[in-house]
């Protein structure tokens, strides 16, 4: 009974990866559409803090707008959650209001990873 019982709880935790993982329902887990929605919500806030602060009015930068591309994010990926929140605080942080959004965005957010069906790409982080 106890090796059945530790069988299909191994069998489980296998199987847990390869179902939850595509669908986006683990934990440290977002969408490349929404974690591109929230890159290119930060670049845009980052800039018109920006503009407010050097002069004074409104502005945005066209190269806000296509942040997440700039960031190459694949809308039909998965990415690590906690990578996609630094890449965020980066931009809206001292970096993206001292340098701007796009070079925040270029520094911080070219290496995000997309996750994979079981090892991750190129391998989970723990």
């Amino acid at each position: 009974m106890l090796k059945k019982l530790l069988f299909v709880a191994l069998a489980f935790s296998l199987t847990n990866c390869l179902v939850l993982n595509p669908v986006g329902a683990t934990l440290d887990r977002e969408k490349g559409s929404e974690a591109a929605s929230r890159i290119t919500d930060a670049a845009i806030q980052t800039d018109l803090v920006r503009s407010v602060i050097i002069s004074g009015s409104l502005n945005i930068s066209i190269l806000s707008l296509v942040a997440a591309d700039v960031a190459k994010i694949e809308s039909d990926k998965y990415y690590v959650k906690s990578d996609v929140d630094q890449c965020i605080n980066d931009i809206q942080g001292f970096k993206g209001v001292a340098l701007g959004s796009l070079v925040a965005n270029i520094i911080s957010c070219q290496d995000l990873k997309t996750d994979g069906y079981l090892t991750g790409d190129p391998f989970p982080s723990f």
